[in-house]
């Protein structure tokens, strides 16, 4: 299926709450589907989002007494989909009293074309990139 560059970027403010990481990750599967990203990507896109999102929820404002927010950009270029999930939290520490195993980014990475991590001291971005187009098929021998 050919790929769409028609679909407006998507640029998401939700609070940085569990309910938040499946509204994130439908929104940007919303805009993969319809930029006519396969079944396979699709999938890596679900498990990446959610991870950066939930990264968010449980680590980037652990400190703080509200649960303060998360921002979701997305958009298609010639190379395929970038996303960028960002929190003004406290920056990539690791927490003894997680609740997961400590392999987001690990998979993140695993299922992306591209992972970047920054902190610049207020703001941690994780971008995410895709390759929307199929592989091309193998030639027959």
């Amino acid at each position: 299926m050919p790929v769409s560059r028609d679909p407006e970027p998507l640029s998401l403010e939700l609070p940085a709450i569990p309910d938040s990481v499946p509204r994130a990750r439908g929104a940007v599967l919303a805009l993969a589907r319809d930029a006519g990203a396969s079944d396979d990507v699709l999938g890596n896109i679900a498990l990446a989002v959610s991870e950066a999102c939930t990264n968010v929820v449980l680590h980037a404002y652990r400190d703080r007494p509200d649960a303060g927010t998360m921002t979701i950009d997305a958009q298609l270029d010639e190379a395929g989909l970038e996303i960028v999930v960002t929190d003004a939290g406290g920056g990539l520490e690791p927490r003894t009293d997680s609740p997961g195993l400590g392999m987001g980014l690990a998979l993140m990475a695993a299922v992306t074309t591209s992972l970047q991590v920054d902190h610049d001291g207020a703001a941690t971005r994780v971008h995410l990139t895709f390759d929307l187009c199929e592989p091309p098929a193998e030639a027959p021998h």
